[in-house]
């Protein structure tokens, strides 16, 4: 059956007809010890916070996931992608999509052994000009994740570009794979420097102050499936789209269906694989003690395979709002080009000097067993 939506026109009308009303949700999952690991091996996040249960950090009791585990428990992009709208009535030759970015809340952490699940709901749509696109739809969507217990655990905000079909690749890096040098992306995983079990204290840090960088290397194949298929989701493709054989990472692998379904000058990523190296920015630098509070980001133009990636950042201010001691920061993702793909700001929520957000008792070591009654 032919798709029955192929202009602008059409398709602001029938997703606008959506607004505001829930997407039917996926069933509820557990959180595992498993799930959390892969999300980090997906992500390229060894965060011993969030994969190891005897990491002692002297807050935590048990094994929590990343901020950035959202992803892995909804992708949050239906929404903005295709609202109430039959993904069989739109094909990507007629209108493509790019990934815009997303602004993220967090109101508690996501526990092993959690119920979650997420509702996403279409929110707005607005046309725009680009210089490079011409007329296009800005989609917003809307996700909230929620627990078994009926909290609110964190909101996700995307947008997701649609605009006609070019057939062939928006701007990106003049430079690609072997023309970068490279540096490959799996050793570096295990070398980070974090701030861990060491309180990060709001009154040592000043505006200025720079992160560490967090270089990802080359984006290769590895990483775009590693993602794909460990962090987001294991499953497979219901279909394959015309022009492709392999719908592997939503057809992002083939460069030829990149070109021309996906507006893409060759193999790319998924937008909130940026997102998520922005959040492991921030939580290597914050340490265990702090909690990441909000982020808004920007995708500025694809990730493509070959291109080798960075991720800068620094504090902008430290205030107080009421009882809570904040600092913002500003992050980028540059490549190899020392041109700027993502970029965002975040707001983290830091430990008072001489405070600690547990018992240290809870912590002591362990007296013997003895015989008796009371033992």
């Amino acid at each position: 059956m032919p798709p029955t939506i192929t202009t602008l026109d059409e398709f602001e009308a029938a997703y606008r007809e959506g607004l505001g009303r829930p997407l039917h949700p996926r069933p509820w999952r557990t959180v595992t010890e498993e799930w959390i690991r892969r999300f980090g091996d997906g992500a390229g996040d060894y965060n011993p916070l969030y994969r190891d249960r005897d990491h002692v950090s002297g807050r935590y009791l048990d094994l929590v996931a990343s901020p950035a585990f959202v992803f892995s428990v909804d992708f949050g992009a239906n929404a903005s992608i295709w609202g109430h709208i039959p993904q069989d009535q739109v094909s990507t030759k007629d209108l493509t999509m790019l990934y815009l970015g997303a602004n993220l809340e967090w109101y508690r952490p996501i526990w092993l052994g959690d119920r979650i699940r997420a509702v996403e709901t279409p929110a707005d749509i607005r046309r725009t000009t680009t210089r490079q696109i011409g007329e296009a739809c800005v989609c917003t969507g809307v996700t909230e994740y929620w627990n078994a217990r009926g909290e609110l655990v964190a909101r996700l905000s995307n947008q997701m570009l649609r605009f006609p079909n070019p057939g062939a690749g928006v701007e990106s890096s003049s430079t690609a794979a072997a023309r970068a040098g490279g540096v490959a992306p799996d050793p570096l995983v295990w070398e980070r420097t974090r701030r861990g079990a060491e309180p990060r204290y709001w009154e040592s840090v000043r505006p200025g102050e720079k992160l560490p960088d967090l270089p990802k290397g080359t984006f290769t194949l590895t990483e775009l499936y590693l993602f794909a298929h460990a962090a987001l989701s294991t499953g497979r493709s219901r279909h394959v789209d015309e022009g492709t054989i392999d719908m592997g990472a939503g057809g992002r692998a083939d460069p030829d269906y990149a070109r021309s379904n996906r507006a893409q000058a060759a193999t790319f990523d998924y937008g909130p694989q940026r997102v998520c190296w922005l959040v492991q920015a921030v939580t290597d630098w914050m340490g265990d003690h702090a909690d990441l509070l909000r982020m808004q980001t920007r995708l500025r133009r694809p990730n493509l395979v070959g291109d080798v990636n960075n991720v800068q950042g620094a504090v902008t201010r430290t205030y107080r709002d009421g009882d809570d001691l904040l600092a913002d920061i500003d992050l980028v993702n540059v490549n190899q080009e020392d041109v700027v793909t993502a970029s965002g700001t975040a707001t983290v929520r830091l430990p008072a000097e001489g405070t600690s957000p547990v018992p240290a008792a809870l912590f002591a070591e362990e007296r013997p067993r003895t015989p008796g009654i009371y033992g």
